[in-house]
């Protein structure tokens, strides 16, 4: 005689561990490798300052030709967005504007360069607190700007979008007419009329 079986208990749910849990052990085993590389780094560089100093200045001066660039171009759309009928947005001085905008931008990274360039004159005064607390806010800059642009730029477009007319042209045309039949041959609408 067979026993009743007894129903299969269900098992509790398992939890599988997150993202941040998973990786924490090896980012914890990580961290001392990655200090040591950039204590060595940082060292070799130190020793070679004198060669490394032109390399940080070029590269400063790109990143802010770059940077400068972005934010005068933000800037510009967005004064040509609040002020449309000023003489500055306007098709003819557009080449003045940016003969002078450039002009500027130029100026502003070679200036940047320039100060990178004599922060690492002397590598007895490195590091410092004003090197330190430069790099902190030229890193704050672009983010900043970014959500500036975002929360005024985007605003303005939603807007100017929503008050815009909607579009005399309609998009979709209707479709062409037949072209006529050739000479000497009869039309289709004729045959049908035949018949």
């Amino acid at each position: 005689m067979a026993l009743p079986s007894r129903p299969a208990l269900s098992r509790p749910p398992t939890r599988r561990p997150g993202r941040v849990r998973r990786w924490a052990i090896p980012a914890l085993g990580a961290v001392t490798p990655v200090a040591l590389i950039v204590v060595n780094i940082a060292v070799f560089i130190v020793k070679h300052l004198a060669a490394f100093r032109w390399s940080i200045a070029i590269l400063a001066f790109v990143s802010g030709m770059m940077l400068n660039s972005w934010i005068g171009l933000k800037i510009y759309r967005l004064f040509q967005t609040r002020y449309r009928e000023n003489a500055l947005v306007s098709d003819v001085n557009q080449d003045i504007v940016l003969i002078g905008g450039m002009t500027v931008i130029i100026g502003i990274s070679f200036i940047t360069a320039l100060f990178c360039y004599l922060g690492l004159a002397n590598e007895a005064n490195l590091p410092n607190a004003m090197t330190f607390l430069t790099g902190i806010f030229a890193i704050a800059v672009p983010f900043a700007f970014q959500f500036i642009f975002t929360r005024v730029l985007g605003g303005s477009r939603k807007g100017a979008a929503a008050e815009l007319p909607p579009n005399p042209f309609p998009t979709a045309l209707p479709p062409p007419p037949p072209p006529p039949a050739p000479m000497g041959q009869p039309s289709q609408q004729g045959f049908g009329r035949q018949r």
